[in-house]
């Protein structure tokens, strides 16, 4: 009965530690929205100060030329700014209605989680991008595979270049965290990281491309893609550990043992539980899982191993 005991509460805190870490890898990334709306303000500022040329030179040329032709040119690119400016505007408002949703996603209890999915609903039926991307970051945490099916409704070749990649990052993460390697590596090829222009996201994007590198045979060219980004940056705090946790698989396929020891010493200051992801999963290698394991065990997150002696 003791032993039973034993077991089942290691089980429980296993499955403790993979929600911990998977709600860590699937957390919206902060700062995004507050960027953009700082670029947003620039571009206005630029916007405004172009309008005023323009109708200057616009009315100059009027006069000298005697004809309508220069302000029909102005009215139409001041047209056509107001609705570049309210298309940007509206998916801004769009971009932190999701967020908005997403917030907090990690502590809320199943009751709230379906309440959140429920608003979402009606934009995932009309086939809305950031309305599926958002209902499949809610599922991620407890229910993975719903997650994936989700996402399996947009289509790839149909979608912006942009939201496929990130589909493809959301679901190749998906599958290496359910030790499915083939499958995130299948999606990992499709993912173009020159067409991601914020650095944050190509990083965040890279660190799926670089796990499904090193966890398939590609260790030296996932090290390779990996060296771009520092994750020690304060421009990429907010991918640290996607960056480090690519990086211990990198460095353990490679037999680089003082670096994935380095890794995963850092995503332990980050948090001990993030050392849950590589121990009892599929797929992860041996090197790795030992010395995440041991590590755990010295914080006191796992029991440690007892070698049984048989009674004589």
């Amino acid at each position: 009965m003791s032993n039973s005991r034993k077991r089942s509460s290691s089980k429980r805190q296993q499955a403790s530690e993979d929600k911990a870490a998977l709600s860590e890898l699937t957390q919206p990334q902060a700062g995004g929205l507050e960027s953009a709306r700082r670029q947003l303000k620039s571009a206005a500022k630029v916007a405004v100060i172009a309008a005023i040329v323009i109708w200057l030179l616009a009315l100059g040329f009027q006069s000298g030329l005697d004809s309508m032709i220069p302000i029909y040119i102005a009215a139409s690119l001041t047209v056509a700014g107001i609705a570049g400016t309210f298309l940007i505007r509206r998916n801004l408002k769009k971009s932190e209605d999701m967020g908005a949703l997403l917030a907090g996603a990690a502590d809320l209890s199943e009751v709230e989680r379906e309440a959140r999915i429920e608003k979402l609903e009606a934009k995932v039926s009309k086939g809305d991008a950031p309305a599926i991307l958002a209902k499949a970051q809610l599922q991620m945490q407890n229910a993975p595979k719903e997650a994936l099916t989700t996402l399996e409704a947009v289509d790839l070749n149909k979608a912006q270049k942009l939201v496929a990649a990130q589909v493809r990052a959301m679901r190749g993460m998906i599958h290496l965290n359910l030790g499915e390697v083939k499958a995130a590596r299948e999606l990992a090829e499709g993912i173009d990281l020159a067409k991601a222009p914020d650095p944050k996201l190509r990083a965040n994007l890279s660190a799926v491309v670089a796990e499904s590198w090193a966890r398939s045979g590609n260790s030296i060219e996932a090290t390779e893609l990996l060296d771009k980004y520092d994750a020690n940056d304060a421009d990429f705090a907010d991918v640290k550990m996607q960056l480090l946790r690519a990086r211990a698989f990198a460095c353990a396929h490679r037999q680089d043992i003082k670096g994935m020891k380095r890794a995963l010493k850092q995503l332990l200051e980050m948090s001990p539980q993030l050392a849950g992801m590589f121990v009892g999963q599929k797929r992860i290698h041996p090197l790795l899982q030992k010395e995440a394991r041991r590590q755990l065990e010295r914080s006191g997150l796992a029991p440690k191993q007892r070698i049984q002696t048989a009674r004589r």
